[in-house]
């Protein structure tokens, strides 16, 4: 009687050990799971969300300093080519008084420079707005000196 209950308490055992073992696989599958949810919905939120700190430019009336920020924030955009930006200074001598920046110019050396025809003053008012193009993505964002 000795040995069969050492057997069934081996068996009790093995039996329990392995409810354990496929216990903690199952709740790491499902954490795995979980998590990759987790993951792809933070994307999609992300990529959702990505465009609201421009769309804050929108109709909305903002310092030249700001402008200069938006610029150099945007600058790797910029140098992409997947946004461009217009500031509107009506200096004579720029193209339509506008200053574009994008992929031949992204850089605000020039914009911070007085005595420049792309000068953008730090203390002016600008009023921004914001383009889409056919698809719906935001492609320029402009601003007028006010």
């Amino acid at each position: 009687m000795d040995n069969s209950l050492k057997g069934l308490i081996l068996a009790a055992g093995v039996i329990i050990t392995c409810l354990v073992v496929g216990l903690g696989f199952y709740i790491s599958r499902e954490a795995k799971n979980t998590s990759s949810n987790g993951i792809s919905q933070i994307t999609s939120m992300n990529s959702e969300y990505q465009d609201v700190n421009k769309t804050m430019y929108d109709g909305v009336t903002v310092s030249g300093r700001e402008v200069l920020k938006v610029i150099e924030k945007y600058g790797t955009e910029l140098s992409k080519g997947d946004f461009t930006i217009i500031v509107y200074t009506g200096k004579k001598g720029v193209e339509r008084g506008g200053v574009i920046f994008n992929t031949q110019n992204y850089s605000t050396n020039e914009a911070r420079k007085v005595k420049s025809e792309s000068y953008i003053n730090p203390d002016g008012s600008f009023l921004g707005e914001l383009s889409q193009d056919e698809n719906g993505a935001y492609s320029k964002l402009s601003f007028a000196q006010q």
